[in-house]
């Protein structure tokens, strides 16, 4: 199968990486396997850890199922590929435990040079801990990220890379990471030995300002400088981004970001932002660009988002517009229901089913205690975490609602009510999903292993429901 390789630069790039694994593990589609690439010099990111947290539990669960012609389950269908030994990174070399005037070497530097330098950078910039990133300052970036392409890393991605492989590329454009990282990675693979490359198609999403942040003394970020910042880049990008038709798809992405702000820290740990819809969109944007075929040469196509109709504060299903609906809302609701079924059924009722009991062996109690199912458990917990960080951000996406204020689960798709027929004590709700995993049980083998028998019968059940009763 052809690869799409994604390059994410920054933090915004993880942050875009965790919304799409969210998709996939809900059975959106992507078409081809995935191939992350993040490129960042914060390592210890605390949007980068979980999201290469998150992709790594995403292949644990991955691993453990099938995904032939015989198998209708789609959830985690699609497959993220550690491409370097787990960790997803495209490393930089020499940046940990120095400032950036170390890392140049000023000192080594005749005094012309120094003088020169010191012209281009000022005292903060050339003092600034290289541990953290950039903080903001892509003149930095430009220095540092010339670097990567000579790893080891990148020189097998450009070995590996053949034709009918695609790359895809998320960066932010008023930071520093993100803005210098974009132009630099493009041009180099442009002109890369490797013709299958250099010819490849290439897709891009640029986030413009998007969040806020709150006043930090102490902090060398400026979130009123984020505009500013994106105006420059993208005066650059204009001539040698996509002015010289270097790049076939560029999508961009932005909000008012005149909200409350996230906590403003340079970097490390600390940095753990809430998702954000913006994020979600440019996740879509990665499986829109998959989905085109491109034939080079060509200008460059431009992309922007918008919604169907104008939302206050919160983002629904029905905002979007019937292509954004249909790749989205059957597959998060049957995952939703799915989740809802295991948060609101324990284990001693599911074992009282129909569906379990017949299959006791497969899915009785040693199931539900067994790895695969701690794993999906997890996921499902941080599933259910980046809704309500979606829920809770501004502009919000509030597809569904809580369990806890609705009498039935298939309510729970805001904007749609379940049908049911008028016969008398007509089963709804979770009893309705426990009825029809019974009677699906039938359709899948009795030699199928546990975590598949599982996952198919779950899938086939609620894709039956988002069908039937919610017409999607």
């Amino acid at each position: 199968m052809s690869k799409l390789y994604i390059f994410a630069i920054g933090g915004s790039g993880s942050r875009v990486l965790r919304s799409l694994t969210m998709l996939l593990a809900n059975g959106v589609n992507c078409g081809n396997d995935i191939v992350p690439m993040i490129i960042d010099p914060d390592y210890s990111n605390g949007d980068l850890v979980r999201t290469v947290d998150l992709m790594r539990l995403y292949n644990q669960i991955h691993s453990k199922l099938q995904f032939t012609n015989h198998c209708q389950n789609k959830f985690f269908s699609t497959k993220i590929e550690a491409f370097n030994d787990g960790d997803y990174m495209l490393p930089l070399v020499g940046t940990s435990g120095i400032t950036f005037e170390n890392y140049i070497e000023l000192n080594t530097m005749s005094r012309e040079n120094q003088a020169f330098m010191r012209m281009l950078f000022s005292n903060a910039n050339l003092s600034s801990d290289m541990n953290v990133g950039f903080k903001g300052n892509p003149n930095i970036g430009s220095v540092v990220l010339n670097q990567f392409t000579n790893s080891s890393i990148f020189k097998n991605f450009e070995t590996d890379f053949v034709q009918g492989d695609k790359i895809f590329i998320i960066s932010s454009i008023f930071g520093g990471t993100g803005a210098s990282g974009f132009p630099l990675l493009l041009k180099t693979l442009r002109t890369s030995t490797n013709t299958a490359l250099s010819e490849a198609p290439i897709g891009a999403v640029t986030l413009l300002p998007y969040f806020n942040l709150k006043v930090n003394e102490d902090s060398s970020i400026k979130a009123d400088s984020f505009v500013t910042k994106a105006k420059a880049a993208l005066n650059y990008y204009e001539k040698n981004v996509t002015g010289n038709n270097t790049l076939d798809d560029m999508y961009y992405l932005g909000d008012n970001f005149s909200s409350e702000g996230y906590e403003n820290c340079d970097g490390g740990g600390d940095q753990i932002n809430k998702a954000h819809i913006v994020e979600l969109l440019a996740a879509l944007s990665v499986i829109d660009f998959n989905a085109k075929e491109v034939i080079r040469p060509i200008t460059t196509s431009f992309h922007e988002f918008g919604l169907d109709k104008d939302a206050a504060q919160t983002v629904t299903f029905n905002d979007f517009g019937y292509s954004t609906q249909d790749l989205l809302k059957r597959s998060m609701s049957q995952f939703a229901f799915m989740a809802s079924y295991l948060n609101n059924r324990d284990i001693e009722h599911r074992l009282s089913q129909k569906w379990a009991k017949e299959r006791n062996q497969l899915l009785g109690r040693s199931f539900f205690t067994s790895q695969f199912y701690r794993l999906l458990e997890n996921f499902k917990n941080l599933y259910n975490e980046w809704l309500t960080e979606l829920e809770e951000n501004r502009m919000g996406f509030k597809p569904f609602l809580a369990d806890k204020n609705v009498s039935d689960v298939l309510e729970k798709v805001d904007g749609y009510k379940p049908k049911y027929s008028f016969v008398p004590f007509v089963k709804k709700s979770y009893d309705l999903i426990d009825e029809r995993l019974g009677k699906n049980l039938a359709r899948i083998q009795g030699n199928t292993e546990a975590p598949q028998t599982f996952m198919e019968l779950f899938y086939i059940t609620t894709n039956e429901l988002c069908a039937e009763k919610l017409n999607m």
